[in-house]
């Protein structure tokens, strides 16, 4: 969350950018795996026109979102999968990773409700849309949906 500094007594307001802070903390090979393989199913879905695999993980975003990363069906198989591998564990604050998930929650939402109501282009520029903010954080770590949860903060909550 953006918070405002004051330096030198001297009345001016700085704003600096700070990403959520939780005291759990995630995995993040198991963030990496599981947006790679979110990554895998939108591109299915973009390129086959076969969209079964969206609702799944719709509902396991769900589960994500609502219950927590200890519930999710992915998660766990991820988890165990990751365990047969030399990965060890590298940990990481899980606040970010919580409002990716909500992110993800409402892309994925928003194509499986296009899908329902037969609109395919919104479903497929959503599905892009998703598609690309996932890739940025696998390639570069740069979370948008932290960007874009900063930016509502600071300009479009405290204006109101």
């Amino acid at each position: 969350m953006p918070v405002k500094f004051n330096f030198n007594n001297s009345g001016k307001s700085y704003k600096t950018q700070a990403c959520p802070i939780s005291y759990e903390q995630v995995d993040k090979h198991l963030v990496k795996a599981y947006s790679s393989l979110v990554l895998s199913v939108l591109l299915f879905s973009i390129f086959t026109g076969r969209h079964l695999l969206i609702y799944f993980i719709t509902f396991d975003f769900l589960i994500r979102v609502f219950a927590g990363i200890k519930y999710s069906p992915l998660c766990k198989f991820l988890t165990h999968s990751l365990k047969i591998t030399s990965f060890k564990p590298v940990l990481i604050n899980a606040g970010t990773k919580k409002i990716s998930a909500q992110a993800g929650l409402i892309f994925c939402l928003s194509i499986c409700i296009f899908h329902l109501l037969n609109w395919q282009l919104p479903a497929l520029l959503t599905s892009l849309l998703f598609a690309v903010a996932i890739s940025i954080d696998l390639i570069f770590d740069y979370c948008l949906a932290c960007k874009m949860q900063s930016f509502y903060l600071t300009y479009l909550k405290h204006n109101r």
